[in-house]
């Protein structure tokens, strides 16, 4: 007998390990998209207990693989590519590659894309940046171990999706790059798009804010990937910002107004 079965039945060699890379990827691609196994299910025209059978490898055909595959629109070849290396993409960048990020806007920004499954050439179509510049930029980001070439033209970032930028550098980044852009809104502009509440929460309450803000960023993505697959007109880019503020602070600062008001000739 060639390969051994472990006690769960399942066999210890490099193939079981590669399918179960590639259903592992398919699974968090689906989770990404907002694909419940139940709405899935319902769109196969299976049960519910049928899908989890089939993205764990059970009685699935290609025919099946590729199907889920499209409604996750996610390539075949893609899944090889990440079954050779299981686990391309981690939550972790480095305070060096934090450092080159911080310091160019649109390295960060082409970074971003391809985080999030653009291809570099979005910032050729979207925002006019020569294809001559955006090639340089790729390869920037290849030597800084950033992102892998994939076959046929394509590239992969190395960081997961859902990692939460909270480290100083691309604090600075977002400070310097993304604040200016909310502060010069108008917002009596009734296209201008915006939400506000003014709430008293305890330090729990501040922390379930805090995951609710997160768990928000996650619904904007999974509503991107479902836009890009059913979107008949051309789409354009937004800035989503989700922020809260401590009113002692907006307090504090009404009063130092007040008080400059009140100087004479103030």
């Amino acid at each position: 007998m060639d390969h051994q079965t472990t006690q769960n039945g399942s066999h210890d060699d490099p193939i079981s390990k590669e399918t179960e890379a590639m259903l592992a990827r398919l699974r968090r691609s689906l989770r990404a998209a907002g694909w419940t196994q139940a709405r899935l299910a319902e769109r196969l025209g299976v049960g519910t207990a049928t899908v989890k059978r089939w993205l764990h490898g059970r009685g699935l055909a290609l025919q099946t693989l590729e199907r889920m595959c499209a409604i996750a629109d996610l390539a075949i070849a893609d899944l090889i590519d990440n079954s050779r290396d299981p686990d391309p993409a981690s939550d972790h960048l480095t305070l060096a590659q934090e450092e080159a990020l911080s310091t160019d806007p649109t390295l960060s920004t082409i970074f971003f894309m391809i985080v999030n499954g653009w291809p570099p050439s979005e910032a050729t179509t979207s925002f006019s940046v020569p294809p001559e510049e955006v090639e340089a930029i790729v390869h920037r980001l290849e030597r800084l171990a950033l992102i892998d070439r994939l076959s046929g033209g394509r590239w992969r970032a190395r960081l997961n999706p859902r990692h939460v930028w909270q480290r100083p550098p691309l604090r600075r980044l977002f400070d310097r790059q993304l604040k200016q852009h909310f502060y010069s809104l108008d917002y009596g502009d009734p296209d201008t798009m915006f939400s506000a509440e003014t709430i008293k929460l305890s330090p729990t309450g501040l922390a379930r804010l805090r995951e609710r803000i997160e768990t928000l960023r996650q619904d904007f993505r999974a509503i991107e990937e479902q836009d890009r697959r059913s979107a008949v007109l051309p789409g354009e880019w937004y800035a989503v910002l989700s922020v809260a503020r401590p009113m002692k602070q907006v307090a504090e600062i009404n009063r130092a107004a007040r008080a400059r008001n009140r100087k004479p000739g103030g």
